[in-house]
Parts: structure tokens; C-alpha cells; sequence
């Protein structure tokens, strides 16, 4: 990764003068959050995502290379290609904005400017009042909106944490203690608990073992204070004669791999990295841990417990990787309601993930446990809507939705799915999206369109068994019993790691981003979920059966599971045999 370190003397230039409102909450601060302060001393760090150019070509290239049957089918670039078509502006503007204003020090790293100054510096230069708010215990140091010069619109994308008030969540349920059984009753009955041997029954895995030596690697992400335990693991691998193999680590933005015995720290990682060694074993497996740096210190002795949001340098950091450094699929089990992400914000994550799936990535997203929506409100309390989740909902990604049952499966009731607000529907789904709302009554469709936007992207795009029967796991040296699409998301991973181990071996590149092959080919390898329902906007959060303080309730609010595409499993769950012959093929 590129960086620069900068510090100087105040600059004696005037500022820019400030010409646009660059983002602002149309509702004001969300009505869940409660204004603790408004300080005007303490240090404050930003981040400025700077633009890219020719972002405006970035889906035209990416079919090219992800389409089957186009020429340039899966030749994908090398992380210099990326930078050479997709260059970042220069920053020197922008540092220049910065110096006239007194900040002091600020670092480039790839396409993050970063920068820390106090509170009422900041405030002067982005013209707003930054304040400290809480919800549930969680605290942020955000704004409702916030300027920028008009002359630096061009070079600027994004400025985070501003007026992103998301609380990113784990994509799963609050496991429950389970039983180490004999050896002798595992898996006597895949109703009962879901095991390694039954997820390779259910995805009609067979007897296929892959070789470390085709290069083929699996990744997930970890945030929110999560790291999984390398002891919980072997013990995983021991109760269901997995062969011993641990994982590798990357900790970022003041990430910290913490073996502890905590299962609050655990439980999301250790389901991901088990989940992935079941299936995919003996591939290696690597685990990108990112902090959340709080943004704000009151005092050099005092320490704020806000977080970050991750995506934003998550991605660059990816990005700042060459591609063999990278694993070639990546699983993520965690998301925001869409609605609470700053339209630009979410913009420019989402094109970071374009970027590196231009290069040969798999990039999953779980697509969340809330079914149609938990709270089912705007930002401002205003008005009902159902509740699409992000990342899931960009384009770039490959959502993964959830499954109950084992023969056959069922749509899981609290599977997130449904349309953005964010993004219009997805070019590579015109078709599937078209066909799904013939099976919408008109009188339906007219009842939804006061809470949706059948016109946004579509997801979840696939989807796998999250819960019911629950996946027995290790937490802290014990049995667990946990699930949700936090489940359905590293299962999956596990299935394109070996489709990827059968292309390399065979000489072909890599599947990269999925999206256009599952849509034109890859659906007639899947098992099509045609019964079961998601529902939700009850007063009820499907993820945690609790009742949402402040949610708005609508009648009837459900998506049913249909043949086809449809918004609570995709376009199916693996059938990993046909799923191998038919990339085998291309």
C-alpha cells in the first residue's frame, strides 16, 4: 500500500471557499439516537476517499471479464492493471484544502487521505457541528451534514465517519449450548443438528478432496471485536475427524486477534472459520481481522468507545494487495440496515468491491437476519419500509441468503431479502427479477410499493442451510449450537473454494465475481427453493425474537419462495457436482 506521512507548519493560505453541501441526512440525526454533547476540544480523525477515474467504466469492464461466452471470460487483472485504469485523483488539491484550514497531519494510503485535528478545526473546515450521540449504549461522534469546496467535487468521494449512524451487526442468532456427542451419533440424523458430513450430503459433495497445491484460498472477514480461536477450531476438527489445520491472520485498523475464551468474541469468527473447514479442508483459509479505531478522544487519557465503520478501509486494504496475496474468495457475515448508510458512503464501498472483484475475487456478503425488516422504519421515524441490508444489496457482491430443513430445504423465515433504495436492479438479473414479479399478484405489488422499490437490485442472488436444525459448533472449548445466514455465507465460500481447486487444476483461471454466470448458466446447477417464506415488519426482530423498540409494523409484510429467482434464497442453494462440471465446461 502506498503511504505518505505529512506534517508542517500551519499554512498561511486562505481556505477554499466552502460551495456544496457534500452529504446531508434529509430526515436530520436518526430518531433512536439521543445527543449526549456537542464538544468542541479533543482530537478528531478522519478519513477522505479520494475519487477514482473512469469509476464510470468499472461495470463495463467487469462483464467483459465475468460473463461467459464473452471473449475476455475470466481474464482477470492484476492489481497494477486496476491502478492504471481505475487511477486515483491527486491529492495535492485536497492536502492543500487541509493545510489552508491548520491540520497538521494527515497520512495517504492508497485512496484514504486520513487526517486528525481538533474538534472545532474540523467543524470550521467541513462547516458543521459534530456531536457526540448514543443509542443502546453505543456511542458515535457524527454530524447531520457536513461541506466541502466546490472546486474539490471532483476529487473527493466520501468523508467518513460523518454522518454514517449504522450499527453494523452479526448476520447471526445468539448461539445456544449444545452437547458433544459420541462419535458414534453424529450425524445419525442431519434433522437433528447440522455436522461437516451434512453439509457435504446436503451440497452433494461426494467424495471430492481438494490439493493445497492448486492454489485455490478462503478468506472471511472479522470485525466488531471478533477473532476466531485456533483452539476452538482444532477442537472442531477433532470432534468431527477433520485433520488438524489452523489458519492465517491479518489484523488492520488496530484490529486485535484475541484468543480469549469469551464466546462474545468469538462466536461470528469461530462459525466462519469452522464452517469453512468443514467444507473446504484442507485449503488454506485466512482471516482479515479490522478494528474500529475509535474516532474521537476526549482526552489523551480517556478512551471512546465508538467504532469506525470498517468497509471503507477494509476494501482499500485489499485493494493494496497483489493478487496472490489474497485468498481468491472472501466470506463476510455482517451488514447495516441499508437505509442507515450514507448514499455515498455505501457508493464508494461498493465500488471498492467492484474493484477487487475485477481481479479475481468472490466477494460474499450474508444477506442478513431480518427477514423483510426488523424495525421497518426510515432513518427519521417517519415513515415504514422494509429493510434492505448493505453490503448485500451492491451489485458487485454475491449475497447469500438462508435455508431451513435438509430434504427438502425451505426458504428460512428470517433470511433478509428484498430490493435497494440505493441501486437499480442489477443488469445481469433483468430477466430473473422480471420473471420472479410475474408470481407477484398486482393488488400485491401495489400494497408493496409504499415499502419497496421493485425497480432496486435484487438479493439475496444464492443461498444455503442457516438454521433449523442449527450447525453444532465450538465456543469456548464447548458445543454450541448457532446458524443464520452468518451460516449460509461461509458454507458457500466453502463450495466456490472447490470450484476454484477444479478450474486450477485444470489449468483455467479462477471464478472470480459470480454474479454474471450464476444468473446466465450457474442457476442450472443449483437446487431451486420453491416453498417457505420470509416475513417480517412484526415489532418482532426475526434475528433476535425480541420486540424493536420504536419499529413500525405492516400487515402482510412477507417474500414467498417461488420457482426461479425470488428475494429469500436467490436462485437456490449448491448442487457442488453439477456446480463443478459446469465450470469445468467453460
Amino acid at each position: 500500500m502506498h503511504s505518505t506521512v505529512y506534517t508542517g507548519l500551519l499554512c498561511s493560505l486562505a481556505a477554499p471557499a466552502l460551495g456544496v453541501v457534500w452529504e446531508s441526512l434529509s430526515g436530520g440525526v436518526p430518531s433512536t439516537w439521543n445527543l449526549l454533547d456537542e464538544p468542541t476540544t479533543g482530537t478528531m480523525s478522519l478519513a477522505i476517499s479520494l475519487s477514482r477515474q473512469n469509476i464510470d467504466q468499472l461495470q463495463s469492464t467487469l462483464t467483459k471479464v465475468s460473463t461467459p461466452g464473452e471473449s475476455e471470460y475470466g481474464q482477470w487483472l492484476e492489481k497494477d492493471d486496476v491502478e492504471a485504469q481505475f487511477p486515483v485523483v491527486d491529492e495535492a488539491p485536497v492536502v492543500s484544502w487541509l493545510k489552508s484550514a491548520g491540520i497538521q497531519n494527515y497520512t495517504l494510503d492508497g485512496a484514504l487521505l486520513k487526517f486528525s485535528g481538533n474538534v472545532a478545526t474540523v467543524n470550521k473546515l467541513l462547516n458543521t457541528t459534530f456531536a457526540v450521540y448514543e443509542k443502546e449504549g453505543s456511542i458515535k461522534l457524527r454530524t447531520s451534514e457536513y461541506s466541502i469546496p466546490s472546486s474539490l467535487a471532483s476529487y473527493i468521494d466520501v468523508i467518513s465517519p460523518t454522518v454514517y449512524f449504522g450499527k453494523t451487526r452479526k448476520a447471526l442468532p445468539y448461539p445456544t449450548k449444545g452437547h458433544l456427542k459420541a462419535r458414534s451419533d453424529i450425524a445419525a440424523s442431519c434433522s437433528d443438528q447440522i455436522t461437516p458430513e451434512c453439509i457435504k450430503e446436503m451440497y452433494n459433495v461426494g467424495d471430492y478432496t481438494p490439493k493445497v497445491s492448486s492454489g485455490s484460498k478462503i478468506g472471511f472477514g472479522s470485525f466488531l471485536n471478533q477473532s476466531a480461536s485456533e483452539s476452538d477450531l482444532a477442537d472442531y476438527q477433532k470432534l468431527f475427524d477433520i485433520p488438524t489445520q489452523s489458519f492465517t491472520v491479518t489484523t488492520l485498523n488496530g484490529g486485535v486477534n484475541n484468543q480469549s475464551d469469551s464466546i462474545d468474541n468469538v462466536d461470528e469468527a469461530n462459525l466462519d472459520v469452522q464452517l469453512i473447514s468443514a467444507v473446504s479442508h484442507p485449503l488454506p483459509i485466512h482471516e482479515f481481522i479490522t478494528g474500529g479505531t475509535a474516532p474521537y478522544l476526549p482526552d489523551a487519557d480517556e478512551e471512546d468507545e465508538d467504532e469506525n465503520e470498517p468497509y471503507l478501509i477494509y476494501y482499500e486494504y485489499l485493494l493494496s494487495k497483489t493478487n496472490a496475496e489474497l485468498p481468491q474468495v472472501i466470506s463476510h457475515s455482517y451488514g447495516d440496515d441499508e437505509q442507515t448508510v450514507p448514499v455515498k458512503y455505501a457508493k464508494s464501498v461498493c465500488n471498492l468491491i467492484g474493484l477487487n472483484t475485477l481481479r479475481g475475487l468472490t466477494i460474499l456478503h450474508s444477506s442478513g437476519d431480518e427477514g423483510v425488516g426488523s424495525a421497518c422504519q426510515s432513518t427519521d421515524g417517519t415513515k415504514a419500509q422494509f429493510n434492505p441490508i448493505f453490503p448485500a444489496t451492491c451489485p458487485y457482491v454475491t449475497a447469500v441468503g438462508g435455508t431451513s430443513g435438509v430434504s427438502p430445504e425451505y426458504a428460512w423465515e428470517a433470511s433478509s431479502g428484498g430490493f435497494s433504495n440505493i441501486w437499480d436492479r442489477a443488469w445481469f438479473q433483468e430477466s430473473a427479477v422480471e420473471t420472479y414479479l410475474t408470481h407477484v399478484t398486482e393488488e400485491t405489488k401495489k400494497y408493496y410499493s409504499q415499502y419497496t422499490d421493485f425497480e432496486g437490485r435484487g438479493f439475496p442472488d444464492v443461498s444455503s442451510h442457516s438454521l433449523y436444525p442449527d450447525f453444532e459448533i465450538i465456543l469456548g472449548g464447548e458445543a454450541y449450537l448457532s446458524g443464520g445466514t452468518s451460516a449460509a455465507c461461509p458454507t458457500f465460500a466453502g463450495i466456490i473454494g472447490l470450484l476454484n481447486d477444479a478450474r486450477l487444476r485444470a489449468g483455467k483461471p479462477v471464478l472470480g465475481y459470480l454474479n454474471p454466470f450464476l444468473y446466465s448458466k450457474g442457476y442450472k446447477a443449483l437446487t431451486d427453493i420453491t416453498t417457505g417464506s420470509s416475513y417480517g415488519c412484526t415489532g418482532i426482530d426475526p434475528q433476535s425474537g425480541e420486540e424493536v423498540d420504536g419499529g413500525l409494523t405492516i400487515a402482510g409484510a412477507y417474500w414467498n419462495a417461488t420457482e426461479g429467482w425470488d428475494p429469500v434464497t436467490g436462485l437456490g442453494t449448491p448442487n457442488f457436482q453439477k456446480l463443478k462440471e459446469l465450470v469445468l465446461s467453460l
